[in-house]
């Protein structure tokens, strides 16, 4: 079963989070999806005072995880009070990934609702297709 953790302790993380910079407001987070205890993918984001920033996203090119990773950041927002987040991420197959499952709509990187994503993901589930 694939689990989505945060890392308390991302030194595996160095090379790829001193290149990214944060406002003085914000802290590096990394979360994990993890399965049969191996990582299979992270996420790379922070909270600011307004909205969470996703810098980076490794999925090993599944959707799937992809998506879990983003929602569980977004869930974690949200119970911050935060409703918004922006994307950050510069691989364009990434962009082009986040766009298709929703997270990114007109080439906007900003996402103003998040509250939205989330209704959309529970409409989903409640879906008897899914069921």
């Amino acid at each position: 079963m694939l689990e989505i953790l945060e890392q308390k302790n991302p030194e595996n993380y160095q090379k790829i989070l001193k290149n990214i910079t944060v406002s003085e407001f914000a802290e590096l987070h990394v979360s994990e999806a993890i399965e049969n205890q191996k990582v299979k993918g992270w996420i790379i984001y922070a909270y600011e005072p307004e909205q969470v920033i996703i810098y980076k996203i490794s999925d090993g090119n599944d959707w799937n995880q992809c998506d879990g990773l983003v929602r569980s950041v977004l869930f974690k927002a949200q119970l911050r009070g935060l409703n918004q987040a922006l994307f950050l991420e510069q691989d364009i197959a990434m962009q082009e990934r986040l766009a298709k499952l929703g997270f990114m709509k007109n080439n906007q990187k900003k996402l103003d609702n998040i509250m939205d994503i989330m209704e959309n993901c529970k409409k989903c589930k409640e879906s008897p297709a899914n069921t």
